[in-house]
């Protein structure tokens, strides 16, 4: 038998590492808070697989040397090290095939790291077989596993990169910009970029330029001008663009944080410096320590259920000031800041941004007041003060349409000229406004008519929008409750809808157990057609939206014509009608066969565009949008008692039709998140059971809503939102902390206990049980709450209440130094021995606990805390924060004269990690102080498993409490490879 082939395969061992691997990664990435040394694991893993992968190579080879196959013979020997590797790989495998989980993980955490070192012994065991051989083959191999390595690096970069980036949930804008770009004619809009303010933000590598006008006067097709100028430099001006188009249409890119985060995350994909290794160490330091781009990265690396994306305008705007610093001449472009809807947040993030990020910001916008005061005394291009440029751009789109547009390129030469003419002369600066005309003309059958439309033509463009109304209310017997339909769902919509949803949303008739297909069009077109020049249609997508933001504006103002009355009364209809399609009867398959898109659970075997998964969605195209229908109710801020009754109705048909469960209630979120997708919110949380008639409105809706329901059925206020969730109070304290002053008004008890299991809330550092209001708002870390709470005077301070307050996720120094104000006991004693800050210091150890929990210590100590309490294991808060590494601390605890027990002195070398600290000789002093007479006895290991070692002492001790000098404590400390481990290692 050939000696290389015998016993284990090279093959083998690979397809194990590659077994092993997979499934590592996938435990890794699927469950919450996994231990760091298991990614060591996977590390090793990797390395063993390149020189594993590369000896293959030399194996196939035929001319390989006698001595060299000698050597490889030895790799495979029965008790060589290929052999050995593979009986320690088949450890890691679960029993049966599937996924590591939490339960199927065969090993505790800590023994990761075991099993790390002796992957790494394995590594060295082989390499140094191979090295037995001088020849240059075994030095190529060398280097070819060195590069292997680098590539697997490289590959780990980025996908981490990546993983980083699409957490940070951008918005691509890329679709909108190729629309501005279809409807801009290539000779217009050239004037721009010969403008002296311009000229000045091109040139400079730090300057701001706001471009302001009045509604539909071109600004979205000048910036997509602006956007292509700067993507056309070319090498020859290297620089980097980041562009954001802010859209009435979706409602995701009106919100300020999303538009910092998208681009945040384009100048980062942009950069070629290897940001997300040097976050990881020091790299980054040296260039001013990138503080809000570490912190971005631990924030993904300890993201769970509660806590995605950042949403934190003031921590957003420091992000894009660290990655325009990672890029080489970074340009912002941002569209339609007005179109946000917390523009006003925007606009002061944005005031001198471009100064201190060193980066030019180029900026869309009508000119309203608020922009302007923000903006007054920023270099400015007015649309208004260019009136002779923007006029020869209308009339190069008015010619072009004359010559392209069918109907209106037959006309004749003398008719064109009028159009021109007339168009030109009442256009004020708005293309928008010529367009409509164009439309109206285009519908004109005879000359006489279209001579008319010019003779009459409207004053501005609401004058033209109500003209548009009247012709629908005057078509066809259908247009105009087609139109109104359709319109209702275009204005309050916060997604784009197709053409089938809208169709769909038509069938929907309140009352009626399920849809009216009557009500539906036999042609979706008709609703395009319906709708006229107030809407545009997408033929690639499907989507129809309203054809400009100043038709919304329109739409939800005070006009004669206009057939909505508020925005308020928009979004009451559709949420009316949304609760109205989910309880229909029609779907009550769907959600029990749970086909749907929409509701299937995420799998990894099947994809959305599955056939019959397609099929079902076409059938019920509106159900991904209405299982999100929830998001209306916080818009409705009129009191309306249909959508009150509608509420009602979902309450009770959730609780009597456990059908409806599924569609009703958020997925299970550990699915979601195990394979990489969010679960989607939809009307009840998962975990809730038997909610009361408040929990929606409370989570979703506005405090009328709250104060309807008491008023009519007092007892809501007593009982529990739901099993496990807490009284009303609890629930708004953690959910939605503007109710508090409604619950206060109706007359909430401040002070009652309520059971919780914290869970329910993604909150894992606290136990089951009940808790006083002011606890849980300090333990889940609401400012808000507290201060609330702690300005009613009737609210008690349970004594364990600090202890309550390091429990919070983010800690905050605010909420400890308002507790203590208050009289809260920073030297109370949960368990007779631990104070709130040996429960602080004592948790789980983070990398950036150091720096980021020393505010909180610092509110703890001062100004007067006992720092000689011991806690169960006869540990002073010095000594724990030595065991847990926490060098800030340490040092700011000896300057408070911190002191150690005698247990910090059972062993030399515990603090040795520490001798090169300034503050280390204070730590020695102070252990020859706390020293006290013991024994040290070094244990022998008598048993050992890949799980764990047994270690025997051979004395037995004995107490007895009549000694003078008793035994205070027994410490057994552990030496891993030369060093103390750190706390939970």
């Amino acid at each position: 038998m050939d000696p290389i082939t015998s016993g284990v395969t090279i093959l083998q061992l690979v397809q194990t590492i590659a077994q092993a691997s997979a499934l590592l990664y996938g435990y890794i990435t699927s469950v919450r808070d996994a231990d760091s040394s298991c990614q060591s694991l996977l590390d090793e893993l990797n390395s063993i697989l390149g020189v594993l992968t590369t000896v293959m190579e030399i194996e196939k080879d035929p001319s390989l040397p006698a001595n060299l196959r000698h050597v490889l013979s030895k790799l495979m020997a029965e008790n060589g090290p290929v052999t050995k590797l593979q009986g320690e790989l088949k450890n890691l495998l679960p029993n049966e095939k599937g996924k590591i989980s939490k339960l199927m993980w065969p090993f505790k955490e800590r023994r990761a790291a075991a099993i790390a070192e002796r992957l790494k012994g394995f590594y060295r065991d082989i390499t140094t077989v191979l090295a037995i051989d001088s020849r240059n083959t075994l030095k190529e191999v060398s280097r070819e596993v060195q590069q292997l390595k680098k590539l697997q690096e490289a590959r780990k970069n980025y996908k981490e990169r990546q993983k980083l980036l699409e957490w940070m949930n951008p918005v691509p804008c890329t679709d909108k910009h190729e629309d501005s770009r279809r409807q801009r004619n290539r000779e217009t809009g050239r004037w721009i970029f010969h403008a002296d303010q311009y000229t000045a933000w091109s040139k400079s590598d730090s300057a701001f330029l706001w471009l302001n006008g009045q509604p539909g006067s071109g600004k979205t097709i000048l910036a997509s001008a602006v956007i292509d100028e700067i993507q056309g430099s070319g090498e020859a001006e290297p620089q980097t663009l980041a562009y954001f188009y802010c859209n009435f249409q979706d409602d995701q890119t009106t919100i300020a944080a999303t538009v910092l985060r998208s681009l945040v995350v384009q100048l980062l994909q942009q950069s070629e410096v290897d940001w997300i290794t040097n976050i990881r160490g020091s790299g980054l330091q040296e260039e001013g320590d990138f503080v809000s781009l570490r912190n971005l990265w631990q924030q993904q690396r300890d993201a769970n259920f509660a806590k995605r994306h950042p949403t934190d305008l003031v921590f957003l705007r420091k992000l894009l000031v660290e990655a325009s610093a990672l890029v080489y001449r970074p340009a912002l472009v941002i569209d339609a800041l007005d179109e946000c809807k917390n523009h006003l947040d925007l606009v002061r993030h944005l005031v001198n941004l471009a100064e201190d990020a060193r980066l030019r910001l180029f900026v869309t916008s009508r000119g309203e007041k608020d922009i302007q005061d923000a903006f007054h005394d920023l270099p400015t291009v007015s649309l208004k003060d260019s009136a002779e440029q923007m006029k020869a751009d209308i009339q190069v789109h008015i010619t072009e349409q004359l010559k392209t547009q069918k109907r209106l390129s037959r006309l004749p030469d003398t008719l064109k000229t009028t159009i021109l003419e007339k168009l030109l002369e009442k256009a004020e600066g708005m293309f928008r406004w010529v367009q409509c005309q164009l439309d109206v003309i285009m519908k004109c059958k005879r000359p006489d008519s279209i001579q008319k439309a010019l003779h009459d033509l409207p004053e501005g463009l609401y004058e033209t929008y109500d003209r548009i109304i009247r012709s629908i209310e005057e078509g066809g017997p259908d247009d105009g409750p087609i139109a109104q339909s359709c319109l209702l769902w275009l204005a309050g919509a916060f997604t784009p809808l197709t053409l089938d949803e809208l169709n769909e949303a038509m069938m929907i008739e309140v009352g009626r157990p399920s849809l009216n297909e009557d009500l539906g069009v036999t042609d979706t077109m008709d609703i395009v057609a319906a709708c006229g020049s107030l809407v545009t249609f997408d033929e690639k997508t499907g989507i129809v939206a309203l054809s400009h933001y100043s038709v919304k504006e329109y739409l939800i103002s005070r006009r004669p014509h206009n057939f909505l009355k508020s925005i308020s009364d928009i979004h009451a209809r559709i949420c009316e009608l949304l609760i109205t399609y989910v309880l229909c009867d029609s779907v009550d398959e769907i959600y029990a066969e749970g086909k749907h898109p929409a509701i299937r659970r995420p799998s990894p075997y099947f994809s959305a565009g599955h056939a019959d998964l397609a099929d079902v969605s076409k059938d019920h195209p509106l159900l991904s949008y209405a299982i999100q229908g929830w998001k209306h109710l916080a818009h409705v801020s009129k009191e309306d008692l249909c959508v009150m009754d509608a509420l009602s109705r979902l309450n009770s048909e959730f609780l009597r039709n456990t059908k409806k469960r599924r569609v009703l209630a958020t997925q299970d979120e550990r699915y979601g998140l195990a394979w990489g997708q969010p679960a989607t919110s939809r009307w009840l949380s998962a975990a809730v059971t038997l909610p009361s008639l408040l929990f929606i409105p409370l989570e979703h809706g506005k405090p009328w809503m709250v104060k309807f329901l008491v008023k009519q059925q007092h007892y809501l206020l007593d009982v529990d939102i739901a099993p496990g969730w807490g009284s009303p109070l609890i629930f708004a304290i953690a959910k939605n902390p503007e109710f508090l002053s409604v619950l206060l008004e109706l007359g909430v008890n401040l002070n009652k206990l309520s059971s919780i299991n914290p869970i329910l809330y993604n909150r894992f550092l606290i136990k089951e049980g009940s808790y006083a209001p002011i606890s849980w708002a300090a333990a889940i870390g609401s400012e808000v709450a507290v201060d609330f709470l702690l300005s009613q005077p009737e609210v008690n301070l349970p004594d364990d209440i600090l202890c309550m307050a390091v429990m919070a996720r983010e800690l905050s120094p605010r909420i400890i130094q308002k507790l203590r104000q208050r009289g809260a006991d920073v030297n109370f004693t949960a368990d007779g021995s631990t104070t709130p800050l040996h429960d602080l210091l004592s948790r789980s150890y983070n990398p950036l606990a150091d720096r980021s929990w020393l505010p909180t210590v610092k509110a703890l100590v001062e100004p007067s805390c006992n720092l000689s309490v011991q806690d169960w294991t006869a540990r002073t808060v010095l000594q724990i924060a030595l065991d847990q590494r926490l060098e800030d601390i340490v040092a700011y605890l000896l300057e408070k004269n911190a002191r150690l027990s005698a247990t910090a002195t059972l062993h030399p070398d515990m603090r040795s990690w520490a001798k090169n600290e300034t503050w280390f000789p204070k730590i020695q002093e102070a252990a020859l102080a706390a020293d006290v007479p013991c024994a040290r006895i070094k244990g022998k290991v008598v048993g050992a498993t890949i799980e764990f070692q047994t270690v025997e002492f051979s004395l037995a001790v004995t107490t007895n409490r009549d000694n003078a000098n008793p035994i205070c404590a027994i410490v057994v400390s552990v030496i891993l490879n030369g060093k103390v481990p750190l706390a939970g290692e």
